[in-house]
């Protein structure tokens, strides 16, 4: 492709994104890559995501990203996961759920960590940052039930650097080994009701969803990420669908069913 912006990852997140913002038809496919645009813009201002972008300035775009102690080569790692992600969405032949996502947010989460030894973030920034890492019960927790390998990973690494941010911060989570929230709730957990739970009860209720979740990814079959995609925009009735479809003996897949949700 000529004249990408960055690599692929970034240019058709960016690209998505204002179309999201502009409440106009975009590629849903590329629905991840427009969530962690908007992740960064939250981050960093949206001033210094999409400006460079307009005006095709790559190294002011690079220069943004590091200038509150992001450093340049864990900057290079992002990139290159990021074109790992194109790879692996593209892929023609059937894949299975990657942890590539997953590195990605782990990369942003470093992001917020060292901006806010210079800038704190607010508490409604915070709690943006929550339902973005551990998210329940909207798109981003749907997405990443999809094609994401581990679910837990980024939310437990979330958790363990939010109270960097706000010395005051009381975690829902206090004890160790903890699972996302969506985990819980997907199981009929209400996490609140773990965080009253003894540490060994917790490690046994962990075990039997753990055991459950290995029977469960036993069943998943691979898939072509960009062929199995609905395109109607209605999130909840594509993810019903694909909830009937995945039960049967016939699909090679899953499908991307999602509409961005806007904050």
């Amino acid at each position: 492709m000529e004249n990408v912006f960055i690599n692929d990852f970034i240019d058709n997140g960016i690209s998505n994104y204002i179309l999201i913002k502009e409440e106009k038809e975009y590629e849903k496919s590329h629905i991840f890559e427009a969530h962690i645009i908007r992740c960064l813009c939250k981050i960093y201002g949206e001033i210094n995501i999409i400006n460079p972008y307009r005006i095709k300035n790559s190294n002011s775009f690079k220069t943004n990203l590091i200038m509150y102690g992001f450093k340049a080569k864990e900057m290079e790692e992002f990139f290159s996961e990021m074109e790992n992600y194109t790879k692996w969405l593209n892929s023609e032949s059937a894949v299975g759920k990657t942890d590539i996502t997953s590195k990605i947010e782990m990369h942003l989460i470093n992001m917020i960590v060292e901006k806010n030894k210079i800038n704190k973030f607010s508490k409604e920034e915070i709690e943006f940052f929550n339902n973005f890492f551990d998210p329940v019960g909207n798109n981003l927790e749907k997405l990443h039930s999809l094609i994401t390998k581990d679910v837990n990973q980024v939310p437990n690494y979330w958790n363990s650097k939010k109270t960097l941010l706000d010395a005051s911060m009381h975690l829902k989570f206090v004890k160790n080994g903890v699972l996302s929230s969506s985990t819980y709730k997907k199981y009929g957990v209400e996490p609140k009701d773990v965080s009253e739970m003894s540490e060994e009860k917790v490690k046994d209720l962990n075990e039997n969803i753990k055991a459950k979740e290995k029977e469960e990814e036993k069943n998943n079959k691979k898939f072509i990420p960009k062929n199995l995609i609905i395109t109607s925009g209605n999130g909840f009735v594509d993810t019903l669908m694909l909830l009937s479809i995945m039960t049967t003996e016939i699909i090679i897949g899953v499908l991307i069913a999602l509409y961005f949700l806007r904050s």
